[in-house]
């Protein structure tokens, strides 16, 4: 099954699953460049991107996200998230998410898959984050590695919003290579056509460029 086919089989099962949910929500968009931690994700192609969530009122969730991907010379298809956790809106517009997460490569002949937990706070737009990979499909390749950022969105008086993002990424083993990134980004919301996201992407990984990407988003609420 080539890599447009196999994402559309993903999909489809997910939203006929969501289906029945109540309470869930799901999300479809298509950018130019799926970029990830300041990488692109897709060789600076093209992505479709779904997924669904549900969301209890105590706070505790789960969800799956499906995008297709392209690692050249060793992995083309999709990639398949899942993950749940548990966030609260505290006081004085403070909020925090715990939870973990699972990137998966369906693949016969590679070991790709990551598990990774994470803590978020929040506080009127500004935003903190940290993951640590605790497990790889195969190998101990990715346990350890550290990721954190913070970043800050607001929206201007003329209804674009803004947002400004730096992190970085520290790896356990001694073949990759540490190192940081940045992203400013704007985004406009065009109610139920979805909302559109001009995005700038940067790293300081060795004989790289900065990257642009166009994306386009919609949610839905079951």
């Amino acid at each position: 099954m080539n890599k447009t086919l196999l994402t559309v089989a993903i999909l489809s099962s997910l939203f006929a699953g969501a289906q029945a949910q109540a309470g869930a929500s799901a999300n479809i968009g298509v950018t130019s460049d799926y970029i990830w931690r300041g990488v692109t994700q897709t060789d600076e192609g093209p992505a479709v991107q779904a997924g669904l969530d549900y969301e209890a009122d105590n706070g505790l969730y789960v969800g799956t996200w499906a995008s297709n991907v392209d690692f050249p010379d060793v992995y083309k298809g999709a990639e398949v998230d899942v993950y749940a956790g548990y966030k609260k809106d505290l006081k004085g517009e403070l909020n925090f998410d715990v939870g973990a997460i699972r990137y998966m490569y369906p693949s016969e002949d590679m070991a790709l898959d990551v598990t990774e937990v994470y803590a978020k706070a929040g506080l009127k737009g500004l935003e903190a984050e940290v993951s640590y990979g605790v497990d790889t499909e195969g190998t101990d390749t990715d346990q350890g590695n550290l990721y954190y950022a913070l970043g800050y969105s607001g929206e201007f008086s003329n209804g674009i919003g803004y947002g400004a993002k730096v992190g970085r990424f520290d790896f356990e083993a001694a073949d990759l290579t540490d190192y940081n990134h940045a992203q400013l980004s704007l985004s406009k919301g065009f109610g139920k056509a979805g909302d559109v996201t001009l995005a700038v992407d940067d790293s300081s990984l060795p004989e790289t460029d900065p990257l642009v990407s166009v994306s386009w988003a919609k949610s839905f609420d079951f």
